[in-house]
């Protein structure tokens, strides 16, 4: 074997040496990635694992903090007439139409007593839609479950907030029914806030929202307490006569992406949905 074979040979070993420790310097180092960002060796099986477990999300309801137990007897205290549970059932009632209102453009859907703001803020979505001949979709709508998350008082405005495990395919189409935003196939878990408002008549008011104060129709007294049956002076049975009500005031999405914001939106965006569902106004 000449010199210069036995040079090649050596040339040769040395490379494929130097590449198998690189080889196995990144496979290790792979490995060692893999176990920190996936808890395997496998980095084919923690990628796995991960599309396992995105799937396994978009199936799992997002679970909810539930105050209820903690506001319910503040609530029952000061308004010891009403029927929580059934404005609970009723945010049920009205998120589904809430979703049917700006999909099938028609604001006549929501049934529920909702404010001034709710309804203009939803036939804004559905003008915006219109013009550019978009659609929002929902489908296969699961409301899970509904729970108190705040009980706040502002001056003479009550507001319970409700919050609700959501389940659904959002995406929009154009007029051709081509998908422009969204996913039909990707399933969407979130939670919506829904304010339910303790508001007294505006016309009467005028918008003075600092003066939202009762008072007694014999002695002229007013009435501090809320839900409260009788006048603490004189005794008169106190009648509300239409004036103070309870309304839906905002729905609020709270998990949406803001990186999806449209120059159609006002600048918050639900994930997979074109026209955000995020609105705290009060009266």
């Amino acid at each position: 074997m000449s010199p210069d074979t036995i040079a090649t040979i050596i040339s040769v070993s040395i490379v494929v040496l130097a590449i198998a420790i690189i080889v196995t310097v990144i496979v290790s180092k792979i490995r060692h990635l893999s176990r920190t960002l996936f808890g395997t060796s496998s980095l084919i099986e923690g990628i796995q694992g991960v599309k396992e477990d995105q799937e396994q999300m978009r199936e799992t309801p997002r679970s909810l903090h539930g105050m209820t137990s903690v506001y319910m007897p503040m609530i029952k205290k000061d308004f010891p007439e009403l029927d929580v549970e059934q404005y609970m059932n009723k945010t049920r009632s009205l998120l589904r139409n809430y979703f049917s209102a700006v999909e099938s453009k028609r604001l006549g859907v929501i049934a529920e007593e909702v404010t001034p703001n709710f309804t203009n803020y939803v036939q804004g979505i559905i003008d915006q839609l219109s013009s550019v001949a978009n659609t929002q979709h929902y489908e296969d709508v699961n409301i899970y479950d509904v729970q108190i998350a705040r009980y706040i008082k502002n001056g003479a405005t009550v507001t319970i907030l409700f919050e609700a495990s959501v389940g659904y395919f959002s995406y929009v189409t154009d007029m051709n029914n081509e998908v422009t935003f969204g996913s039909r196939e990707n399933r969407m878990q979130t939670i919506y806030e829904v304010g339910l408002m303790y508001v007294q008549d505006a016309d009467r008011l005028h918008n003075r929202a600092t003066a939202l104060g009762v008072n007694c129709p014999n002695c002229g007294a007013p009435v501090k307490t809320l839900g409260e049956k009788f006048c603490q002076f004189c005794g008169t049975a106190i009648k509300e006569i239409n004036i103070r009500s309870w309304k839906f005031n905002s729905v609020t999405n709270r998990h949406f992406n803001r990186e999806n914001s449209e120059s159609l939106t006002v600048g918050l965006s639900e994930p997979n949905a074109l026209f955000p569902t995020v609105f705290l106004h009060y009266l």
